[in-house]
């Protein structure tokens, strides 16, 4: 298939299929009944308004390992609401008690423990949900869920307050969950239609149970959840919401250096929020995972982890595959911030501007976290959706940044059409216009479209991807430009419903990417997944790689074979790996050839006690001229971290990694107390040391920094 005619069939498989999305039926909704008289969140069920006056439901049915089957363990659950919260309780039946997994962890730290789970979708749109994750002791996850363009994204970097507690007995465990309606937001409507979803997981079996029942042959969980209707005035989010921090920095070169900041929140009314923050804390409390750095071709992607950045982040979220023109991890050191998000009708907004005061113009630099100029630079990003029919959307986006005269502008539309919860058509079409000095660019193109068709047993889809050589997101990761790309997937599945054999898949894909302008091809591969999943949350797969890759003019033709898992059915140990072995490339060299390279990775946890958390970590990357050849590198990275939890809110970590490639040893060491999200106190020593050519370490640099916040909600 010719790349000009890809795109046209797309729209017109549009235009057909437009009639399929304007149908939908009609939903049954179930009423929240309100409690009058609120619950104390203690773990204990032992109030009698729960089975007098709350919404009860018991018929939880299998997601896993059968789906629909009769669950080994049974699940009641209750939900109310009054005036200021929404109330959750959850009472699991377990026969074997001593079996149930509970740790005493940091939040968002429980997914290999026992586990109820609501997700809570307050604006209808069957996409993106408030996640709330609870263990058997009330430790807490929450986060944000999106299903867009067949993806499945769970972001806990997203953090609110709500109220938990969970106790163990002789029948299981209880778990009650008051959420407020200040923390959370929804359409300022007298009859609130939101959708829920409940599920509960036991780890030890890996069985998940949800209700409502849940079908693979939808894609998604989301857009299966039940409809219900909350009644009359709450408590809506017009709250005012002050933090101020303090933080102090001290290191081998430099004095204290005590630094103020604030944030200010305004909940404007129960969908719409404004953020600022002047002298925000950007401060790592813990370092990026190593990733290996050396005889990279391209820059390396690092998640965002600043809290300012992160809320309201699903709204700047594209495609997975298509054009990422938000990475916020580009603005590297900000004097200050605005944000504006929120939801009118069918329109979902965000508006972000910050002043950053040490700009760079390289995705290297800002994977290394350098900055760079010492002029000050502007970004503004807007992005807007709005909800096309049901579980569908159009978006824009438009990123500006400013910098001395120079800038970088790029818009664009994007979205999602799906129907018949079987197909998918995703695109984004994007333009970027750009200064530098006295050199400027026309407006040029990057445009991406996918076909997807999914089912239980069957699935299969087309892409397309053209980037521009002159296209620039300078607010944005693309790392790669001046192609023309297309390719084709499928995949097969089969469901033992085994209790340790879930679902056996088969995945092919193949694709080919050419010089924008010129008929040259500079990639070409096909590729083979079979993936044993065992229970949800533990699998293995096996990957073989055929590659074509052209390289400063050289055609260099690869194969590769990798094996990866996950294993979380041992209480005490979960584990993971990868391992990679192929041909390979060597990039820096004047002279680039074909050598032979292994790559593992593995981690392993001990758990001897609720409260002790004990992880190594192996990164691992060797590389010889040939197969049984001469070895030109030899990549080690070992990550030890270990943690005890003393409390919920008090903990103490200690990290110790060893790049034996660059010779260094960094260690770490850190008391967290975390009241609740935003009030935390943080105490953290940081040392760095270097092995010189005796073998000696020595000391390259230390610090010592303290954190300090308090939420304040008005």
């Amino acid at each position: 298939m010719k790349n000009k005619t890809v795109v046209p069939m797309l729209f017109s498989l549009i235009l057909c299929l437009l009639p399929k999305i304007l149908s939908s039926s009609p939903e049954e909704r179930i009423d929240i009944p309100k409690l009058t008289e609120s619950p104390k969140i203690d773990g204990v069920l032992d109030n009698p308004i729960w089975e007098e006056q709350a919404l009860k439901i018991q018929d939880f049915l299998q997601f896993t390992p059968k789906e629909k089957g009769t669950p080994t363990q049974k699940t009641v659950a209750y939900l109310g609401y009054d005036h200021k919260n929404l109330y959750f309780a959850f009472r699991c039946y377990d026969t074997e008690r001593k079996k149930i997994r509970a740790s005493i962890t940091n939040r968002d730290n429980i997914i290999d423990d026992d586990w109820v789970a609501i997700f809570l979708d307050t604006f209808d749109e069957k996409r993106r949900a408030f996640s709330f994750i609870l263990n058997p002791l009330g430790v807490q996850l929450d986060a944000i869920r999106t299903e867009e363009g067949g993806n499945d994204r769970m972001d806990a970097s997203w953090d609110t307050v709500f109220y938990s507690d969970g106790k163990i007995d002789e029948e299981g465990y209880t778990v009650e969950i008051a959420i407020p309606f200040k923390s959370i937001r929804f359409p300022d409507e007298e009859e609130k239609v939101w959708n829920v979803l409940l599920a509960r997981n036991i780890a030890r079996s890996g069985e998940i149970t949800s209700w409502p029942s849940l079908s693979r042959d939808i894609p998604g969980l989301i857009c299966q959840s039940q409809a219900i209707v909350v009644r009359g005035d709450v408590e809506k989010g017009k709250n005012f919401e002050i933090m101020p921090i303090l933080t102090s920095l001290t290191t081998k070169d430099k004095k204290i250096d005590a630094q103020p900041g604030v944030n200010f929140k305004w909940g404007i009314n129960s969908d719409v929020t404004l953020d600022l923050t002047v002298n925000p804390d950007f401060s790592h409390i813990e370092a990026d995972a190593p990733q290996i750095d050396i005889n990279q071709r391209y820059a390396l992607y690092y998640p965002e982890k600043r809290p300012f950045f992160l809320e309201g982040m699903e709204i700047f979220q594209f495609p997975d595959d298509g054009l990422n023109v938000v990475y916020t991890r580009r603005i590297i050191d900000p004097l200050g911030g605005v944000k504006l998000t929120g939801k009118v009708g069918r329109f979902t907004y965000g508006l972000l501007s910050a002043l950053d005061t040490s700009p760079t113009e390289s995705l290297w630099d800002v994977s290394n976290g350098a900055g760079g100029r010492e002029d000050n630079a502007l970004f503004n990003i807007f992005r807007i959706k709005t909800d096309v029919f049901k579980q569908s959307y159009i978006g824009f986006c438009l990123a500006d940044k400013e910098i001395n005269g120079s800038y970088n502008r790029v818009a664009g539309i994007d979205g999602q059409l799906k129907f018949n919860n079987k197909w998918f058509i995703t695109f984004q079409a994007t333009g970027s216009k750009t200064r530098y000095e006295e050199k400027e660019t026309e407006i040029v193109p990057a445009l991406y479209a996918q076909l997807m068709y999914f089912s239980k047993y069957v699935g299969a889809g087309a892409w397309w991807k053209a980037i521009h050589p002159d296209f620039e997101a300078s607010s944005g990761f693309i790392n790669r430009v001046d192609y023309k790309s297309y390719g084709i997937f499928t995949f097969f599945s089969v469901y033992p419903q085994k209790q340790y054999l879930n679902q056996i898949r088969l995945s092919l894909n193949a694709g080919i990417r050419d010089s924008y302008f010129k008929d040259v091809v500079q990639d070409r591969w096909a590729r083979a997944t079979l993936q044993f999943r065992f229970t949800e949350f533990n699998q293995l797969s096996v990957i073989y790689r055929n590659d074509m890759e052209r390289y400063l003019g050289v055609e260099f033709h690869k194969n590769s074979i990798s094996i990866e898992g996950q294993n979380n059915l041992i209480r005490w140990m979960p584990f993971g790996l990868f391992l990679s072995a192929g041909d390979s490339i060597f990039y820096e060299s004047e002279d680039p050839f074909l050598g032979w390279s292994h790559t593992y990775g593995a981690f392993i946890q001990f758990k001897p006690n609720k409260r002790l958390r004990i992880s190594v970590s192996l990164t691992k990357q060797a590389f010889w001229e040939m197969r049984g050849g001469e070895q030109v590198f030899d990549f080690n990275v070992i990550r030890q971290r270990t943690t005890y939890q003393i409390s919920k809110a008090l903990s103490l970590r200690a990290i110790v990694d060893y790049n034996h490639f660059y010779k260094k040893i960094y260690g770490s060491f850190l008391i967290s107390f975390i009241l609740k999200p935003g009030t935390v106190f943080f105490l953290g020593v940081d040392n760095d040391l270097l092995r010189d050519d005796s073998g000696k370490y020595g000391q390259t640099n230390y610090s010592v920094f303290l954190k300090f916040s308090y939420w304040w909600r008005i």
